[in-house]
């Protein structure tokens, strides 16, 4: 079976993960829901790589809101609305997961957010 090559990997990646529809980032605790502690963050998108498996990371450093319960973050998802709204991808886990403390915040570096097409 034939498959895309890199270039339009990436212009399908962009085509899909758009900031109109991937606005939020979501947080997990556990990998299968979203944490009541850590509310919604908003998301930017860089144009995906042509490369092999095409990426597609989050444009800018984020820092979530202020965790109102004492908690763990080790996933998190992309999703269509600050809430509510539509999960996008599966629960993605953090490469360290980030305890918190009430008032304690997530920050994530330019970039470490990805999505890939597989």
């Amino acid at each position: 079976m034939a498959g895309f090559n890199n270039a339009e990997s990436a212009a399908a990646l962009d085509l899909v993960v758009t900031d109109l529809r991937y606005t939020h980032i979501g947080w997990s605790d556990d990998g299968t829901d979203e944490s009541a502690d850590v509310a919604r963050t908003a998301v930017t998108w860089k144009a995906a790589t042509s490369a092999d498996p095409s990426v597609k990371a989050n444009d800018g450093a984020l820092e979530s809101a202020a965790a109102s319960g004492v908690c763990t973050i080790s996933h998190w998802a992309a999703f269509s609305a600050g809430t509510e709204g539509t999960q996008r991808i599966d629960w993605t886990e953090l490469d360290t997961a980030v305890p918190l403390i009430i008032g304690g915040k997530i920050e994530v570096a330019d970039g470490a957010l990805e999505i890939t097409l597989t």
